[in-house]
């Protein structure tokens, strides 16, 4: 396999209904062109199962044909995809097509789409995935996110952990993939563990699974990853709950596929010679036998001793692991579905051997997962006061996974440690002031802009008063003007997990009309959302006007900027008409604005699971 792109993946969809669910993959890429079945049925033999690759249609079908009969899966890079961002009227068009030449073959996994989006790609990316998804729902989309570096103010944020959360929220990935360098020439140190902080928070926050990218050639200043950094990394990853890891041996400084050179030939011939095939099957056979643990485990909390890489939590000194004497360590702690306690401990040296003692808070049994057999083995462990004393040895960058018992059943403290989110609220009043309704003398006696945003501010108070999200309102006064880029930079910089707009309608051509509807963009959680918001709603105006009319939860038939351009879930309500009389002094009534507002309060608290 010496002219491949070697990757390694390794991704557990968590689902119960995936066909993917509790699988764990590890595979290879191979430059366009290059699979052929001897390779495919090399790669076999080094412990990869998912080979990944590039070519046009007949060559990514031969692929298909010789995944299967090696009894792997692939996942395919068609440039037809790939370039369609640039094409994007004919997005759907195209993923018809690359569907019926490929949807049918059992081998096919998924398909690349994008490196390195940015936020101006997030809702292309997010109709790409809900069109692919309604094709051909057993396939996974990766697209690899950047790492936590200075481009993230390019690409559309201003923090690594909004641009993350904003890809979360618009794009609704199955799996997040992100993408993590070598050290430095000059240094030991990477970005990976603040990146998996904040990587780990947003796969709690949004429930998607998460899988890290590793570029082991040069770029910039890095060098090339050592054996002991690949295992180091790899451990960590795993320790934060990781469920992929992804190695790449070569990219261009763009992130895009480089191009056949000598500079190219090189650099993989410098890879070639540091990562030989007994080095990779050794590494897979590990992850292998890992896997068949760590897939029905959650991680529940992450610490860090030593010298505490920023962003990160020291190991609690009352917790069920007190102290790890010497050396420096990730702990990872999971939780199985039956109630048992797992941590895995990883050399965070990845240079030198660590003699280290493991001090546990309360007598406890240890077994460890055999990363030979993925079988348990007890551990000897030693009284030490109250609690237990175990003497390791760890390779460098070595993590071992163990199986803790407290005999005793005494209280564990500190054992999760799993991020708390407040949801965050936009209200975003109507600014069409110019939508007056005028009396027989001129007199104003509606305004849409006043009268909603008046709505808005009991929504709001009805939300403050329930105290577990936070809300804002996308104007600060009853008769601010403001554009519609201006509320959606808002909602986006404040980091707002839906936006909730608030209207009342109109028919234009001097009929009443009436009723009450809600509108999304064409997308699930959107739609969600206009569900929440209009059910409870509608409730709530039958309650003292039973014949109104509901005119149906659905998409715009323009594309409405506050329900597209917003970076988060978003539903436009029409509350009801302001052309019809009776409507309009609805409308106005505080007390009904009352039963309204707790109704829509309601049904925003309710999508967050709330109620």
């Amino acid at each position: 396999m010496d002219r491949i792109l070697l990757f390694i993946i390794a991704t557990v969809i968590l689902s119960a209904t995936d066909v993917l669910a509790q699988r764990f993959f590890i595979g290879c890429w191979y430059r366009p062109g290059q699979s052929s079945f001897q390779n495919i049925a090399e790669a076999v033999e080094n412990g990869f199962n998912l080979i990944i690759s590039s070519g046009n249609i007949e060559e990514n079908k031969k692929t298909l044909t010789w995944c299967s009969k090696n009894g792997v899966q692939a996942v395919l890079v068609d440039d037809r995809i790939v370039s369609s961002s640039g094409r994007r009227r004919d997005y759907a068009r195209i993923l018809h097509e690359v569907v019926s030449d490929y949807g049918f073959q059992p081998a096919l996994w998924g398909y690349y789409v994008k490196d390195e989006p940015s936020t101006r790609d997030f809702r292309w990316l997010s109709s790409v995935n809900k069109l692919l998804t309604e094709k051909d729902r057993e396939r996974i989309l990766l697209i690899n996110l950047p790492g936590n570096n200075r481009r993230i103010k390019q690409l559309g944020k201003a923090s690594y952990e909004e641009y993350i959360d904003e890809f979360c929220r618009v794009v609704r990935p199955r799996i997040i993939s992100f993408k993590s360098y070598a050290p430095t020439l000059d240094s030991e140190k990477t970005d990976l563990i603040e990146n998996l902080e904040i990587i780990r928070r947003q796969s709690i926050k949004h429930s998607i699974p998460f899988c890290c990218v590793f570029v082991l050639s040069p770029q910039g200043s890095s060098r090339n990853h050592w054996k002991d950094d690949l295992r180091q990394q790899i451990y960590t990853c795993l320790a934060y709950g990781a469920r992929g890891l992804i190695y790449r041996c070569s990219e261009a400084p763009d992130g895009t596929e480089p191009e056949h050179s000598e500079a190219t030939s090189s650099a993989e011939e410098a890879i070639s010679a540091t990562y030989e095939h007994e080095n990779t099957r050794q590494i897979n056979a590990e992850v292998m036998k890992l896997a068949q643990t760590l897939a029905r485990l959650k991680c529940v909390a992450v610490y860090n001793t030593g010298d505490i890489p920023l962003g990160t939590k020291a190991l609690p000194e009352k917790g069920l692991i007190s102290k790890i004497s010497d050396g420096e360590f990730v702990i990872g702690q999971f939780d199985s579905n039956t109630g048992q306690k797992y941590a895995l401990l990883v050399n965070r040296n990845a240079r030198s051997v660590t003699r280290a003692s493991v001090h546990f808070s309360q007598k406890v049994r240890l077994w460890e997962v055999s990363p030979l057999t993925g079988r348990l083995r007890p551990i000897v462990v030693y009284d030490e006061g109250a609690g237990s004393r175990w003497n390791a040895i760890f390779e460098a960058g070595q993590g071992r996974l163990l199986l803790i018992d407290t005999p005793q059943n005494l209280p564990i403290l500190h054992w999760q440690d799993i991020p708390k989110f407040r949801p965050r609220v936009m209200l975003n009043p109507s600014c069409q002031f110019a939508n007056v309704i005028r009396g027989p003398g001129g007199e104003e006696l509606y305004n849409e802009g006043l009268n909603m945003y008046d709505i808005a501010l009991k929504v709001r108070d009805e939300l403050l008063s329930d105290g577990r999200v936070d809300v804002f309102i996308s104007r600060s006064a009853r008769d601010q003007e403001v554009s519609l880029r201006y509320e959606t930079e808002l909602t986006r910089s404040l980091n707002c997990d839906v936006l909730v707009s608030l209207h009342s309608d109109a028919t234009g051509d001097g009929t009443p009309g009436g009723g009450t509807w809600t509108f999304y963009a064409d997308e699930n959680e959107g739609k969600r959302l206009a569900e929440c918001v209009q059910i409870p709603l509608l409730e709530a105006i039958r309650t003292f006007y039973p014949e109104v009319q509901f005119r149906g939860i659905r998409t715009h038939w323009y594309r409405l900027w506050v329900l597209w351009e917003a970076g988060c879930p978003a539903s436009l309500t029409e509350v009801l008409f302001h052309t019809n009389p009776r409507e309009r002094e609805m409308l106005k009534d505080p007390k009904l604005q009352d039963i309204m507002a707790k109704a829509i309060a309601r049904g925003i608290l309710n999508y967050f699971g709330l109620s």
